[in-house]
């Protein structure tokens, strides 16, 4: 399920390796090679005693798509504890900037939040019909970073967007300018 909501939240974000966004260092195969070699590293940047603040256990950690990693992209997953399962926690750093989320029509009711003083948005996208997930988003530098919490049902207690914010106030330090 994880590596499906993975998969489906960088559909939605439209910046998949092959949708537009905008590369930092140039265009192309070898521009988006540098580009994704350079981005800040969810999976290795983030210490295993901050994902135990955030809720999350280390161990599950998941990096890429379905194991796969894709260009302009590095993407590091969690779930909560195994034995409870409500929800995983996904970090994305992307070389597209945050224009490239609002310029694709399944991100919808962006609204401005600020994290740890940091200027964000948070959104939705328009296949989550049932409130199971929760999307922020951070420019930075380097394109956006984002957290994404998804719930492992509609049934589970877990409010996806105060679980995302919880989560943020303790990640969104780590996340470079």
């Amino acid at each position: 399920m994880t590596v499906v909501a993975v998969g489906m939240l960088l559909v939605a974000t439209g910046c998949g390796s092959t949708k537009g966004g905008t590369a930092t260092p140039s265009t192309g195969a070898a521009g988006t090679s540098a580009a994704t070699a350079a981005l800040w590293d969810p999976c290795t940047q983030v210490s295993d005693q901050t994902l135990q603040k955030v809720g999350v256990v280390p161990s599950t950690k998941k990096s890429g798509v379905a194991g796969v990693e894709e260009p302009g992209w590095k993407v590091c997953a969690w779930n909560s504890a195994p034995s409870l399962w409500d929800y995983t926690v996904t970090v994305y750093s992307t070389i597209h900037n945050v224009d490239a989320y609002k310029k694709k029509k399944e991100n919808v009711d962006f609204v401005g939040i600020k994290v740890q003083g940091r200027d964000g948005f948070r959104f939705h996208t328009t296949n989550d019909k049932d409130d199971e997930d929760c999307d922020l988003v951070f420019p930075a530098t380097q394109g956006a970073l984002q957290i994404s919490v998804f719930k492992a049902s509609p049934n589970k207690p877990v409010v996806a967007c105060d679980q995302a914010m919880a989560a943020a106030g303790t990640l969104v330090p780590l996340f470079p300018r």
